[in-house]
């Protein structure tokens, strides 16, 4: 609904907010003092703190040194983004006359356009979409900037701009797993799964796929032997990805594929520590079921090492057989000693 919609992007932008006034490129000021000579901060925090300063002069002289002006903070987040998200026009304007990506996404997929919906400003969101904000672009969660539109004079906007475009919002939120599924394919075709995990997050096809519930895609990434328990770099297996996002069927499915539910991430939590109530109800039930999916596989091991043994036997019988010429033939008395697989067929 648009009310619950409306309450998230104010949730995440309060949350922006409250981790910008934390960050250390907030608390740093842009004015050299004696103290900055002796502590060196990154140039990216400089470079943002003077943004967010509003600090034109500063900003300009940061790039004509070299600084970049779509670089990002810990949460992915540019000075294009933030410059929206604290209803700055003017710094708005100023980023992108040079050269700021009107389409650079956050961590989480947010582009400046999404930040500006959410907080409904809508001089902004016209700014952006006239110098090539695209209405379709898609977060993490699937949403386009209309989604997460904070007020209805803000989503008659943006709806506008997708009509006269003539976009298909359904088929622009299903892109991703669109073209996941095709690279999953061909990547099954060669027997080769041939993907770098993201460079900030150390994130596979694997968990993204898990985290939103692709399962589709999952199961082609499993068959083309996908790591089941791939860590990215806070040590989250897709495990700890779909549980989190409360993906039951990815959990399902990553259990029957046996991954590790115990492995933990980088400050030793497993998949269970990351999800809520009703996903740890889930994932306790799985691993009761994954322990007998467990004995079962063992047991059809052991039935096949103990048949394979008596077929060597056989072997052994037929080769002496043969050599003396004579004799009955044991071979399909046996054979009738082999024990069936322990499936359910069999039970």
């Amino acid at each position: 609904s648009m009310e619950a919609r409306s309450s998230s992007a104010l949730f995440k932008r309060a949350e922006q907010l409250r981790r910008w006034e934390e960050s250390d490129t907030n608390r740093e000021s842009t004015v050299v003092t004696e103290k900055s000579k002796r502590i060196k901060f990154s140039s990216d925090c400089v470079f943002l703190a003077a943004c967010a300063a509003g600090d034109k002069e500063e900003v300009l002289r940061l790039l004509d040194t070299g600084a970049v002006i779509d670089t990002v903070n810990v949460d992915g987040l540019s000075a294009l983004h933030q410059a929206c998200i604290d209803d700055n026009l003017d710094m708005v304007e100023f980023l992108v006359k040079h050269g700021a990506d009107v389409n650079k996404g956050d961590n989480e997929g947010w582009t400046p356009l999404h930040a500006t919906a959410s907080c409904g400003f809508i001089s902004i969101a016209k700014f952006l979409i006239e110098h090539g904000a695209n209405v379709a672009s898609v977060n993490n969660d699937g949403e386009l900037p209309v989604d997460i539109a904070e007020s209805d004079e803000m989503e008659d906007m943006l709806q506008q701009h997708i009509d006269d475009q003539g976009i298909d919002c359904d088929e622009a939120r299903n892109e991703e797993e669109r073209m996941m599924l095709k690279d999953a394919r061909e990547w099954l075709v060669t027997g080769e799964v041939r993907e770098t995990p993201h460079t900030k997050t150390g994130a596979t096809a694997l968990h993204v796929a898990a985290a939103k519930g692709y399962i589709k895609v999952m199961e082609l990434l499993l068959q083309a032997r996908a790591d089941v328990d791939g860590q990215d770099v806070d040590g989250w297996t897709p495990l700890h990805a779909a549980a989190h996002w409360g993906q039951k069927e990815s959990c399902e499915l990553l259990v029957e594929h046996y991954c590790d539910m115990d492995m933990k991430n980088v400050v030793g939590q497993t998949a269970l520590d990351v999800a809520d109530s009703e996903m740890v109800r889930v994932l306790e039930e799985l691993r009761k079921k994954q322990s007998t999916l467990q004995r079962d596989k063992n047991d059809i091991i052991i039935n096949r090492r103990h048949n394979q043994r008596i077929l060597e036997v056989a072997k052994e019988k037929e080769r002496q057989l043969s050599e003396e010429n004579s004799g009955p033939d044991l071979v399909p008395q046996v054979q009738l000693q082999i024990q069936p697989e322990n499936t359910e067929d069999s039970r």
